[in-house]
């Protein structure tokens, strides 16, 4: 069966914030030793850590936990307290974060949240009131120290980061069409994500970006079974507030799963997608499954540029 979407692909969560980090996978490696790096001694302090021999410093704050809540099997939905002008620091979907509580090894989270709106004039002190940022974090055999955080614990934020996605491809700046893509407007979204590869997309969707659309985004979401499927509580409002049709997709279904059934990239291949060079694309899950899919949504004719990335 072939269905018909108009829709533009935005990208992904732990997974996206990873392949980023693999680009800075040298300070990731050095963090291990206590050579490495130096830090300030009281943990509630502004510190900075310098890795020798990379020439980089990562700027740690606190950040207080205000909620952590199961998001699916082995998922947790976190938000975290931080400081307006850490806040306001987060401008577009898809930037991240590096997380640590003392010594423990930093990792990588892309923001789940969207940015707060931007306001006409700055608070005197930006630094005086409080934002909450959100992230879905996947429980591994190394980040307890996270996942089992508890309201009201204190943790380490590093400053906003990456590049995020570059929504202006779509948009195009001040609404005008780059020339690049031969006057071409951008009016067809879809969305591809695979397990926490769903957060940013999250945060992408809910700016609104989708709201004026002719013809509804598409979000493709490929995850084990019901259990693992984060956000699932959203994707109503999605629909009717957002303007996104949501197709989830399991690799292993329950039996009594009446959806679609296999991966994302078996749905992509069956479905049509029209005027591909009005369309963009974000794609946000592990290497393999960005790859396969941005070369398939290429191949349809969609401007590679178009198919969006943070990192």
């Amino acid at each position: 069966k072939t269905t018909t979407i108009a829709t533009l692909a935005r990208a992904s969560s732990e997974d996206c914030s990873m392949m980023f980090a693999a680009k800075m996978a040298m300070v990731v490696v050095f963090w291990g030793g206590a050579s490495a790096f130096q830090v300030a001694l009281r943990p509630s302090e502004h510190r900075v850590v310098r890795v020798r021999g990379w020439g980089g410093e990562v700027a740690w704050s606190p950040c207080e936990v205000v909620s952590n809540d199961e998001a699916g099997e082995g998922l947790r939905a976190m938000a975290l307290k931080v400081s307006e002008e850490k806040g306001k620091a987060y401008k577009t979907p898809g930037q991240f974060v590096q997380l640590k509580s003392g010594d423990s090894k930093p990792g990588f989270f892309a923001i789940a949240s969207p940015p707060p709106p931007p306001e006409e004039e700055e608070e005197e002190d930006p630094a005086s009131t409080t934002l909450t940022l959100e992230f879905l974090i996947k429980a591994t055999d190394g980040n307890g120290w996270l996942t089992e955080a508890a309201a009201g614990q204190e943790l380490d934020m590093s400053d906003v980061a990456g590049k995020g996605y570059d929504l202006d491809e779509w948009e195009g700046e001040e609404g005008k069409t780059d020339p690049k893509y031969d006057g071409f407007g951008c009016f067809n979204y879809v969305f591809l994500a695979q397990g926490t590869g769903i957060a940013p997309i999250r945060a992408t969707i809910e700016t609104g970006i989708t709201k004026d659309l002719q013809k509804p985004a598409t979000l493709i979401y490929g995850v084990r079974d019901s259990k693992h499927a984060a956000y699932a509580d959203k994707f109503d409002a999605w629909r009717t507030d957002f303007n996104v049709n949501v197709v989830e997709v399991h690799s292993r279904p329950e039996k009594d799963w009446t959806g679609p059934r296999g991966y994302v990239q078996d749905i992509l291949k069956r479905t049509r997608i029209d005027a591909p060079r009005n369309t963009g694309a974000i794609v946000c899950g592990n290497k393999d499954f960005f790859v396969a899919n941005k070369e398939y949504l290429a191949s349809l004719g969609i401007f590679e540029d178009r198919i969006l990335t943070n990192f």
